[in-house]
């Protein structure tokens, strides 16, 4: 008589916990993983142009030390950025030699950077519990909008974030395996060191207070982590970190309280840098917002929390709070801890009761179906919607909302049909698959509204028409100018302005000009350009109408006026 037997269902051949993990699976989703990640990060790394602030700040720096060969001490226009240590610079400068100086070799590093976090993420993951889980916690990352945003902008962040995810990465290694932990100590100061030359002693703090939180409480973290401090270890740190960080002390004064980064004043205020968390981890955090609401007991499991429980929950923590003490709320001082809240959510979802995965589905649909409404508004009362957000333009955005919107219900009334199965793993890749146009709308609308944050076509019109006796002038911050550094053709001076920090020679502080001067210089004969809000265009005009009786305005470049004394 036959054996009685059956036919094994997709997923339960792939998705099931196995006794013993098919390879070819693990693989195929790794594989998977990366090349969609290039796909939507190096695909994407020419589109547009680079804003002004932390992008312009260090494209142009990268610019400036390759024309000076001071590979040392990055500058803006002279002006020197301490705040950022060099291997992001290198880095860029690398690509510029490699491509030539463009903004798809400016944001190639992070591409990269980004790309080599997605897959520590899987990594992590699968040393803590499984493949499955690791690919499910990359593939919440690389699906989420901020890192859609972020993975491909000109900042340090995903670079900080792949070496914190790398240190991480060998942290676990070394404490679940007594074989070769030594060599996965020594990859974790190697990490740690590489991101102290990309953003500072931060790194340090970052990871030590992460190993402390562990230690707290874990027995065997107490016990296996006091070999992190052995000599050796410190003393390859200081070898690699050390140099530069003396250089930067002896040369300019104040350099070392402000390299730990006490004196930040950068960021948005608390409730909204938390709020914001809303965005950049769309979708997931509204996928797991209603099981942490109303199962949260189910899903934390308080009294039976293990250790690949409470790291991702310890990292979330440090992440938060350092950024808060340190005073950089930034989503690029977040993205570092990214990584933790995507395994935290795979693990989440993993627990959350079918009645509220069925729930967090339909919320999503609630929210494709909300922003397909705002999609259709009428243009007037669009306007009124955007009228108090910076550079917004609905009308302008309206089709990729619409696409967005579209592809967000489309995707999710899929996976709530895989919910309402019972296959949470494949209603989850489903729902996240959605980000994968609406990345690429996120993308497409930074580009369409980049002229409002970005000097670009008033550095090209510049470009063409001055020349080494031509003087460009700026009334405004540095920062606020960022992206003139790296299109700008030569140096540019700013009007109205005090010297910057570690401005300390006298060359230097000559680029800094007051309206008297300005106006003495205008009524020369040599050519000047001056930049102006466009809120200062009426106050301008006045001065130089009355005093000097010439007064152009050549082109404009989002808000801003480009004025000149000759025709």
């Amino acid at each position: 008589m036959a054996a009685g037997s059956r036919t094994f269902t997709l997923e339960e051949s792939f998705l099931e916990p196995q006794a013993i993990d098919p390879p070819p699976t693990r693989h195929a989703l790794l594989i998977l993983l990366l090349i969609l990640a290039a796909l939507l990060h190096l695909g994407t790394a020419g589109w547009g142009e680079l804003y002004n602030g932390a992008e312009g700040r260090l494209a142009g720096a990268a610019r400036e030390m390759l024309e000076t060969r001071q590979w040392f001490l990055p500058t803006n226009d002279g002006v020197p950025l301490l705040q950022t240590p060099p291997l992001a610079h290198w880095l860029i400068i690398f690509s510029y030699e490699l491509f030539g100086v463009s903004p798809m070799a400016a944001r190639l590093p992070g591409a990269i950077a980004t790309i080599a976090s997605i897959g520590l993420t899987f990594f992590i993951g699968e040393q803590l519990a499984g493949y499955w889980r690791g690919f499910a916690a990359a593939l919440i990352y690389l699906c989420s909008a901020g890192t859609f945003l972020l993975g491909r902008s000109v900042t340090p962040a995903p670079i900080f974030s792949a070496f914190i995810a790398g240190a991480v990465f060998c942290l676990i290694c070394g404490y679940q395996r007594r074989r070769f932990r030594r060599a996965w100590f020594a990859g974790f100061w190697l990490c740690t060191s590489f991101g102290c030359l990309t953003s500072g002693l931060t790194a340090l703090f970052y990871l030590a207070a992460l190993c402390a939180l562990l230690a707290f409480f874990f027995r065997e973290a107490r016990v296996r982590f006091p070999l992190l401090l052995h000599w050796s270890y410190l003393l390859v740190f200081i070898l690699m970190v050390g140099p530069w960080f003396v250089w930067a002390g002896w040369h300019f004064r104040g350099f070392f309280p402000y390299s730990l980064g006490w004196l930040s004043q950068d960021g948005v205020p608390r409730w909204r840098f938390f709020i914001l968390h809303l965005v950049w981890w769309f979708p997931a955090l509204l996928l797991v917002l209603p099981g942490l609401l109303f199962a949260a007991r189910k899903i934390i499991r308080p009294h039976d929390i293990g250790f690949a429980d409470a790291l991702p929950l310890c990292w979330i923590a440090v992440g938060l709070i350092l950024p808060l003490l340190l005073g950089e709320r930034t989503a690029a001082s977040s993205m570092s801890m990214w990584p933790a809240f995507a395994l935290w959510a795979a693990c989440a979802w993993e627990r959350t009761p079918p009645p509220l995965r069925f729930a967090a589905i339909s919320a999503l649909i609630l929210v494709g179906a909300i922003g397909g409404i705002v999609s259709l508004l009428p243009e007037n009362f669009a306007h009124l919607l955007t009228e108090n957000i910076p550079f917004a333009t609905l009308l302008a955005l309206r089709p990729l909302l619409q696409i967005a919107s579209i592809a967000l219900l489309i995707f999710a009334a899929l996976a709530l049909y895989f919910a309402a199965q019972s296959h949470p793993e494949i209603a989850l890749v489903v729902v996240l698959s959605s980000m994968i146009p609406i990345g690429l709308c996120l993308a497409e609308g930074t580009i369409r509204i980049a002229p409002f944050f970005s000097f670009a076509a008033a550095a090209d019109f510049l470009n063409r028409h001055a020349d080494k006796d031509r003087r460009v002038l700026y009334e405004g911050p540095l920062d606020t100018a960022s992206s003139l550094t790296f299109y700008l053709n030569q140096k540019f001076f700013l009007v109205n302005q005090q010297p910057a920090r570690f401005e300390q020679n006298a060359e230097a502080e000559e680029k800094y000009l007051d309206e008297n001067y300005v106006l003495q210089a205008w009524n020369r004969a040599d050519p000047i350009y001056l930049i102006v809000p466009q809120s200062r265009t009426a106050h301008w005009e006045k001065l130089v109408t009355v005093q000097v009786h010439i007064y152009h305005q050549v082109t404009t470049c989002g808000h801003y006026v480009v004025l000149s004394n000759e025709l």
